[in-house]
């Protein structure tokens, strides 16, 4: 048995909040096992997709396709992509113009 998305997706929310991060809820998807999307935008008009991987205890989140940052533009469309295959995703973006990687929350 796994969390439940809606579970992680708040709670990644909080703790990039605590660190004073600026992270939206972009779309909100099936609750139970909806698969999380992670924006993460460097605020210079590029981005990275990340997908969350339940089965995962350590670094859960993986880059998702190239690992390169790619213009905005591009992520948005891959993102529609794959919610036209799959609506019960969630989309969650996360700005930081370091550009850290997602898993940096299990550090602490």
């Amino acid at each position: 048995m796994s969390i439940n998305s809606e579970f992680i997706v708040t709670a990644f929310i909080k703790e990039t909040r605590k660190r004073f991060l600026d992270t939206y809820l972009i779309r909100r998807g099936d609750s139970l096992s909806g698969e999380i999307f992670l924006k993460l935008n460097n605020l210079n008009g590029l981005s990275k997709i990340y997908t969350y991987k339940k089965t995962k205890k350590h670094n859960p989140w993986e880059i998702y396709s190239s690992g390169n940052w790619e213009e905005d533009e591009q992520i948005k469309n891959k993102l529609n992509k794959i919610l036209n295959i799959d609506q019960d995703i969630w989309i969650i973006e996360l700005e930081d113009e370091k550009g850290n990687s997602p898993n940096f929350y299990n550090s602490t």
